[in-house]
């Protein structure tokens, strides 16, 4: 398999804390505490939702699963305590609208949940490691 690179750019809009990831033609407003664009612990919920979703509509004939709909519900949860800058814990919950068997619906999203890279990344170390730092006068 070759080598991919995946990149994002992330800028300052001129608003105060506020700012925005591009990757292609694709925006997303960040903030903190802001009712106009989603924090950094909304935006790595919305991936994995996201990310399940793909990989359920990419891989469901593939996998002998038929539905009709589904939603996700992601939440974060972050103890008042934690010392830890990230979320304590990510709870995922999958509504499917289908005809399928409750075991099979389990075993579609052990599938989703075992392809799927973002939950890859989030419950396996990945390294991270920072690649330049550049002081622009």
């Amino acid at each position: 398999m070759a080598m991919e690179t995946f990149k994002v750019q992330v800028t300052g809009t001129g608003r105060p804390n506020e700012y925005q990831a591009a990757v292609r033609d694709f925006k997303v407003k960040l903030a903190p505490d802001s009712t106009s664009a989603a924090s950094s612990h909304e935006a790595i919920l919305q991936a994995l939702g996201a990310c399940e979703a793909i990989v359920m509509a990419s891989f469901n004939k593939q996998q002998d699963f038929t539905y009709r709909d589904f939603y996700y519900t992601v939440e974060g949860i972050k103890t008042g305590d934690s010392e830890r800058p990230g979320m304590d814990r990510i709870g995922v919950a999958v509504h499917l609208n289908t005809d399928e068997s409750k075991q099979k619906c389990h075993e579609f999203m052990d599938f989703a949940e075992n392809t799927c890279p973002v939950m890859d990344n989030l419950t396996n170390t990945v390294p991270v490691k920072r690649t330049g730092v550049a002081v622009v006068s």
